[in-house]
């Protein structure tokens, strides 16, 4: 399904991007800072390469012949899930302009022919969450997002059971550190953008750790860290300072210095007083969503 608007530049066209009219976004980006996936045309495409394995959609508002915005989404393997907006990005020259407003609810719509029954994203806490506002979105929560230092090394009680490959995605753990939507985005782009020396990512090293009869899994990037836990972990603090613990140390063995780190307010009221970072940033991650 395709899509026109018109706007004082002319009619816009909104479209799923295909594998031909990847390249166009590389070529959006070149007129203003590009973020980090959009610097050369080969992550350009390792990035398009790796979303759409994930069951991921980019959809694009096109003005002639040019990308003037994009929305990245990635679709959950159950219905019942929320389709999560990954990305969602105007060209400088066209912003404030309702481009952004048109292309979400542009790809709500397909999502909700598909069959999906929700929409989720995470906005800019202060600079966007009027425009998701405008489409239908709610706010729900505002959560710590952290990004650390590693000081050094910590005593740790955990133990590691096993180390996992691309192919022991875990299916049956809730993710309760790290951002619970886009799993399979996750997995892939850790261990593809690892594997490819792409960025900053490393690794991924990502291990099955145990700890007093439960076990749950650390995945270290060298971008986030993420854990995996059953879900009565979730209000087991001991377990889960453990586990950070572990992720911390496995940072610190492969060299990294800073991670990313993504939780719920209520797994963050437990584990605030582990004190084994360089707490540089913490900001609040705001969740909207939106029900069909």
């Amino acid at each position: 399904m395709q899509q026109f608007v018109y706007a004082n530049e002319g009619k816009i066209l909104l479209k799923e991007l295909k594998e031909d009219d990847k390249h166009m976004i590389y070529e959006m980006y070149q007129d203003y800072n590009a973020s980090k996936w959009w610097t050369s045309k080969e992550l350009n495409q390792e990035r398009y390469k790796i979303l759409k394995e994930a069951r991921g959609k980019v959809f694009g508002a096109v003005l002639n012949d040019s990308i003037i915005g994009h929305a990245d989404l990635v679709m959950p393997e159950s219905e019942e899930d929320s389709v999560y907006l990954i990305k969602l990005e105007i060209h400088d020259d066209y912003r404030r302009r309702k481009f952004g407003i048109e292309l979400v609810r542009y790809s709500a719509i397909i999502m909700k022919e598909l069959g999906y029954q929700s929409y989720v994203t995470w906005p800019n806490t202060d600079k966007s969450k009027g425009l998701y506002k405008k489409v239908g979105l709610k706010e729900i929560r505002k959560d710590p997002q952290l990004q650390i230092g590693i000081k050094e090394k910590v005593e740790c009680q955990a133990e590691k059971k096993a180390k996992l490959s691309i192919l022991d995605r875990p299916k049956d753990l809730e993710i309760i550190v790290g951002c619970p939507w886009g799993r399979e985005y996750t997995w892939l782009k850790s261990f593809k953008a690892g594997a490819n020396n792409l960025m900053d990512f490393k690794g991924p090293y990502v291990h099955r750790v145990a700890y007093n009869g439960l076990e749950g899994i650390v995945m270290m990037n060298g971008e986030e860290l993420y854990i995996y836990a059953p879900q009565e972990a979730s209000d087991k603090s001991r377990f889960i300072k453990e586990l950070l613990i572990y992720g911390n140390n496995l940072a610190y063995d492969n060299g990294v210095k800073d991670l990313k780190i993504n939780l719920r307010q209520e797994i963050w009221d437990q584990v605030k007083d582990i004190n084994i970072w360089e707490i540089k940033l913490k900001e609040k991650r705001l969740e909207m969503r939106m029900d069909f």
